[in-house]
């Protein structure tokens, strides 16, 4: 088949796609991965804020635990980077967007011109409006700087408290406890694990936290993280008058989208980048994925997800068609000398009244190894199930719940 001669100039003389995305987590990468497929010719830019390559932010306790594994977490060498054409330019952080002149603009000056841009600026630390939250002393865990700041910290640390028992924050008691620091989880609701769990499995699961060396503390309701003579955070009052001391104070709270470059860029947000399914805004030749977006009034902040969105961003920003069907996402967990697995209901309570009235469940327990087992079902279509220390089911189940 002979070309046609003009299309072939025509392709040469036109310039290379210029795709710019912000952020480097797995939505960032999975969505630089997904435009190099796409559009082999496309130019790939990459703007991190972050000092060190693309890694694993899930497994940041292990520095805690060793500082030495640093490197093991990061998801690709530079060299990846370099033999794909994927410009990862580390140390950039993006101070403003101007959607009309299609331009990138970054803080200490220099912009970037892009023909389709992706948010994939993530999330980070929430950190609560308590008196006392930026004493010296007191942490947040979300980025491999906070990891080594911490476990630099340890061994001269007097004791730890973690406010919130969340995956990360039961995962920096379980770290800090095997380094030998005394350490304790402060969680404001009643139970740890409120919406993956009911309230005998959390009761199981809190036994299992404190048997392997960690306190906790719900209802915490913090009054103020109090400070020693020399201005250092030293403990946390709760607001029934109880201290509870220590010098190092991590913050884990959940997390907020980073959104604050946004302004006046006139894409829409509502706590989140609104997307649709081909993880547009409402913004032409703008897309978000991950963390920082939003899809179907649903949000998950999981790893998975965000890959999968930022795959779906860039095969689109790239010229594809492709559309993101939003999952129901399994709660997986490993730590503290157990493992969790949950996926839809798990508790009757969420059930409207036509559908309790078809309810059954199954149970199984043994409290002596910390284990429980509950499906719930309606009628004969399983709804939900918890899965706690035993979690070898967890793939049959979660296929059932599928189906």
């Amino acid at each position: 088949m002979i070309q046609d001669p003009l299309r072939i100039l025509e392709d040469f003389l036109l310039p290379a796609l210029n795709i710019v995305i912000i952020g480097s987590g797995i939505a960032g990468l999975s969505a630089a991965q997904a435009a190099r497929e796409t559009a082999p010719d496309c130019r790939v830019t990459i703007l991190s804020e972050d000092s060190h390559p693309p890694y694993y932010r899930q497994r940041l306790c292990e520095v805690l635990e060793d500082p030495a594994r640093a490197a093991q977490l990061y998801l690709h060498p530079l060299s990846w980077y370099q033999e794909r054409g994927l410009d990862l330019r580390l140390n950039q952080r993006v101070s403003r967007l101007d959607t009309r002149e299609k331009t990138v603009h970054l803080t200490g000056g220099g912009a970037l011109r892009y023909d389709r841009l992706i948010l994939a600026s993530g999330s980070q630390s929430l950190v609560p409006p308590i008196k006392g939250a930026l004493l010296p002393g007191v942490e947040t865990l979300w980025t491999m700087e906070d990891a080594r700041r911490i476990e630099a910290r340890i061994d001269s640390a007097n004791g730890a408290i973690i406010i919130g028992g969340g995956l990360l924050g039961l995962e920096a008691a379980y770290t800090l406890h095997k380094r030998g620091l005394r350490s304790l989880i402060l969680e404001r609701l009643p139970r740890l694990m409120m919406r993956q769990l009911d309230e005998r499995a959390a009761g199981l699961f809190t036994a299992q936290v404190e048997k392997e060396g960690t306190h906790v503390t719900t209802d915490a309701f913090i009054d103020e993280i109090t400070s020693d003579e020399h201005g250092r955070a030293s403990g946390v009052r709760l607001r029934d008058g109880s201290l509870h001391k220590a010098d190092l104070i991590i913050i884990s709270a959940g997390v907020r989208a980073r959104l604050e470059y946004l302004e006046g860029s006139g894409i829409a947000a509502e706590r989140h980048v609104l997307v649709d399914a081909r993880m547009r805004t409402n913004v032409k030749d703008v897309y978000a994925a991950g963390d920082c977006a939003m899809f179907d009034r649903r949000w998950y902040g999981l790893w998975p997800i965000a890959k999968q969105q930022g795959a779906t961003a860039g095969q689109n920003a790239a010229g594809g068609q492709a559309e993101y069907e939003m999952p129901v996402p399994p709660y997986l967990l490993k730590t503290m000398g157990t493992q969790i697995a949950s996926a839809g209901l798990v508790e009757e309570s969420g059930l409207p009244p036509e559908e309790l009235e078809q309810l059954h469940r199954e149970i199984m327990e043994n409290s002596e190894l910390y284990q429980y087992a509950k499906k719930l079902y309606v009628g004969d279509t399983l709804s939900g199930f918890i899965l706690l220390g035993d979690t070898k089911a967890f793939s049959s189940l979660n296929r059932q719940l599928k189906q």
